[in-house]
């Protein structure tokens, strides 16, 4: 790692004068990727006094970008003890940490920070597989998991994702989480019995959806998927 010190461009011991516009001349010099400069300002805010979790998380970010990897995570520490729900410096406190390979450390996310981590890769998930890119969306739908292991509206997406990569097997057990916490599902069935049916296992199909058909007697995608299942089982008997 690189060894950096901030260069100040005055006497030693000299501060800048506190100023409310401190923190905005640091957004610039940050946005300029004068990482050095932003640090050095955002130094002298955070040691004026009471500062904004903005402000640490910032100093974090400058930080990063100059290798000075440990005192970022210091910064982002000082961020969350501002503001615990700071989610975006929990995320690249997170980043860093894994660049140091200190991954276990990088876990361990508040209820509420893991509950929009787990959406924000739910929702990620969704615009892989909507743009084509299925493998990448089951890797985010899995991460959306393990924040959150008890969201079956994730599972179920997982499961979707699954099927539509050809891995049938996985989806399967996947499937199968869902409808043990929650028999009725119908979108949860019917996945679960297209992936039996892209696995050959027809009589699986047939029994999922009849059960289906049952609990749901009113639902028209079922005639559809037993008039599929009809004509597979007499293509197999006619060869």
């Amino acid at each position: 790692m690189t060894a950096w010190r901030l260069e100040r461009r005055w006497r030693p011991g000299a501060r800048l004068e506190a100023s409310p516009n401190l923190l905005s001349l640091a957004k610039e010099r940050f946005a300029v990727r004068d990482y050095h400069g932003a640090a050095l300002l955002l130094t002298s805010v955070t040691e004026e006094g009471p500062a904004f979790a903005d402000a640490f998380n910032l100093l974090g970010l400058s930080l990063a970008m100059v290798d000075r990897a440990d005192d970022a995570v210091a910064a982002f520490d000082q961020a969350l003890r501002v503001n615990p729900r700071y989610v975006e410096a929990y995320l690249n406190r997170a980043v860093v940490l894994n660049h140091l390979g200190r991954e276990d450390e990088a876990r361990g996310y508040p209820a509420v920070v893991a509950n929009k981590l787990a959406n924000a890769h739910l929702s990620l998930g969704h615009d892989y597989r909507a743009a084509g890119a299925v493998e990448l969306a089951i890797a985010q739908y899995r991460r959306a998991l393990e924040l959150r292991p008890q969201f079956n509206d994730i599972r179920l997406a997982l499961g979707r994702a699954l099927v539509e990569h050809g891995r049938h097997g996985e989806a399967v057990a996947v499937l199968d989480e869902v409808l043990r916490v929650r028999p009725s599902w119908l979108d949860a069935m019917l996945l679960r019995g297209l992936a039996a049916y892209l696995q050959g296992d027809l009589d699986a199909a047939g029994t999922i959806w009849n059960d289906a058909s049952m609990r749901h007697p009113e639902e028209p995608r079922l005639e559809i998927y037993r008039s599929m299942l009809e004509r597979r089982r007499q293509e197999m008997s006619d060869a």
